[in-house]
């Protein structure tokens, strides 16, 4: 496939909560994978995070250039993502979550989608899942629903690993209301319902069914998605 990415401008956007472990492993590989390949503005929204993230991004900002959110009161993740949104400065917003979930391998592959096909937003779908049983069971039929519910037949509403024209999210998140929980499907809906041209790609999902989840809460999980339904609905 060619590239049509490298005089772009793209801002990379990454949320994390409680990743010491990892957010600088994602970093690296981040500048790694796009060394030399294009401009890009790496924005990162932290949310209250209590195993030390927050002291870490302030340590390392000023060494990868970091554009940086950080915060020690928890914000939820919806409200995280809308801040991180309005500080990116390109067009094109590339997200991922953080925690070692996907591989960053992938980003050229996604970018290229997206200017390739001239997409409003490239939307990934996750395969060989491994993380915990009940999960991939709600996603199933979260998903299945969904399509149901719009006579579509997309993979997967929900994976944090996504590509976005900036000024079609910024007027689907002024828009619409989200809960504030699972705001990825809610705005795949709202991107279809509003006609915008989408793709999706597969991606390997990284995450074991032995690692504590930083996301949804598991003894909420079932509640959330109700009400992110009736929202949608």
């Amino acid at each position: 496939m060619k590239n049509n990415f490298n005089k772009s401008k793209v801002s990379i956007l990454l949320l994390v909560h409680n990743e010491i472990k990892t957010i600088e492993r994602d970093i690296i590989s981040i500048r790694k994978n796009l060394k030399n390949k294009i401009n890009y503005q790496l924005v990162i929204v932290q949310d209250g995070s209590k195993d030390g993230t927050f002291e870490k991004l302030n340590l390392i900002k000023n060494k990868y250039n970091l554009t940086l959110s950080n915060v020690k009161k928890r914000r939820g993740y919806t409200k995280a993502f809308k801040v991180g949104v309005k500080k990116c400065k390109n067009e094109t917003i590339f997200f991922s979550d953080t925690g070692s979930k996907y591989s960053f391998n992938n980003i050229k592959k996604f970018l290229n989608s997206f200017y390739n096909q001239k997409a409003d937003g490239v939307f990934a779908y996750r395969i060989e899942r491994q993380d915990k049983y009940l999960r991939r069971i709600l996603t199933f039929y979260y998903t299945f629903f969904i399509n149901i519910l719009f006579g579509k037949n997309f993979k997967d509403y929900d994976c944090g690993f996504k590509v976005y024209k900036k000024k079609i999210l910024l007027n689907i998140l002024n828009k619409y209301s989200f809960t504030p929980h699972l705001i990825n499907s809610q705005i795949f809906i709202y991107f279809f319902l509003n006609k915008k041209k989408i793709v999706q790609l597969p991606i390997k999902y990284l995450e074991t069914k032995y690692r504590s989840s930083r996301g949804l809460p598991m003894n909420k999980l079932i509640l959330i998605i109700f009400k992110s339904i009736i929202n949608i609905i």
